[in-house]
């Protein structure tokens, strides 16, 4: 079994027309699809390059699952004082834009140029940039500046969020803790991803599952948890197991994100098999895989200043034969089964349990 540790308390482009933003109520966050068609109607009065970053933002923001609306609305639904529906939408939407502005910023650490099948915002700012006649390395920091710049407006957007959303005073300043905890730890795991890539890096893996843990974990499944429950009125004791178990499950999820990293189905996954790879990205897989007779041969290969198709590809049945993969997998069924057994040993209403155990059993579900 896996254990998780928990914390100790609970060049300018050429203009073009803006595309349209999502309008609330497409999906399962209206409160950030109205958000993003605010922002974006609100910057066309100020530049139409600027509303067109915002509605890249909105185009980023309307994919994927929305799972942190989801776990915010899940818990504060589960207990009888919860607060009303709209502040309940903002806070999840807060979390879901939380979501977004890191995702941005992370396709720029990592150069990344596809996201749910469809271009990252750094890669489609550098494409306009490369069609006005900029030169290559131009182009790409021009895309980089831009991915900034939109992770930036994004985060402070979700602090807008929960500024506006009507939660009661007392409810407030718990729910901005709860959302500054996630973005403090989510940082201090991507600083972690970056100095594992340094050539010649060999962190151990308890510092690898640690940078799991705090750069995907806690803003994604942990605090959401929380700020639900915080919402629902519930007792100290669940907001505190709640996050423990957000804590397994979002580490079970970022593991199997690794896997699908590297074995994923592209076409599936909306991005290259072999990326994380070529960037070197000291994962689990690789943390494992180190201490097998293939580490010697894997670390000449992700230490390269730069990676072939060829040589990715060799890395990656390196991590399938020396069974780095299967133990892996293994860590991903012992989140969950942390989880079952916190879930076990906890009072939470019924249907609260219910609904935690069929995302815990989706959690390892992914892997296969």
């Amino acid at each position: 079994m896996v254990t998780v540790s928990s914390r100790a308390s609970a060049p300018h482009g050429a203009p073009a027309d803006a595309p349209a933003a999502p309008r609330a109520g497409n999906g399962s966050a209206p409160a950030l699809d109205g958000f993003l068609a605010e922002a974006t109607d609100r910057a066309g009065t100020v530049a139409p390059g600027f509303a067109q970053l915002w509605a890249e933002v909105a185009r980023l923001s309307s994919g994927g699952k929305r799972i942190r609306p989801r776990l915010v609305r899940l818990a504060a639904g589960a207990y009888p004082g919860r607060e009303p529906e709209a502040a309940v939408e903002a806070v999840g939407a807060a979390f879901e834009l939380l979501h977004t502005a890191l995702i941005v910023h992370d396709d720029v650490i990592d150069q990344d140029d596809q996201r749910r099948h469809q271009p990252t915002i750094n890669a489609a700012a550098a494409a306009r940039a490369a069609a006005a006649g900029s030169p290559p390395e131009h182009a790409r920091q021009y895309g980089a500046s831009v991915g900034v710049i939109a992770g930036d407006l994004a985060l402070a957007g979700a602090y807008r969020l929960v500024a506006r959303s009507g939660i009661s005073g007392e409810r407030l300043p718990r729910i901005l803790d709860l959302l500054d905890e996630a973005l403090f730890h989510s940082a201090a795991g991507e600083l972690l991803d970056v100095d594992h890539a340094l050539p010649g890096a060999r962190p151990a893996r308890e510092h690898v599952l640690a940078a799991t843990c705090l750069k995907t974990a806690v803003y994604s499944f942990e605090t959401p948890l929380q700020a639900g429950a915080v919402l629902g009125g519930a007792p100290e004791e669940d907001v505190a197991v709640l996050g423990r178990l957000g804590r397994a499950v979002g580490t079970a999820y970022q593991l199997v994100d690794d896997l699908l990293g590297v074995f994923g189905d592209p076409e599936t996954t909306g991005k290259s098999a072999v990326s994380d790879l070529r960037e070197g990205k000291r994962t689990m897989l690789v943390a494992v895989a180190q201490r097998t007779p293939a580490g010697e041969e894997l670390d000449a290969l992700l230490d390269r200043h730069e990676i072939s198709g060829e040589q990715a590809l060799r890395a990656r049945d390196l991590l399938e034969q020396c069974g780095a993969r299967r133990e892996v997998e293994d860590m991903v069924a012992g989140c969950a089964a942390e989880a079952r057994a916190l879930l076990d040993a906890a009072d939470l209403p019924p249907d609260l349990d219910r609904d935690l155990r069929r995302i815990v059993a989706g959690a390892t579900e992914r892997a296969r």
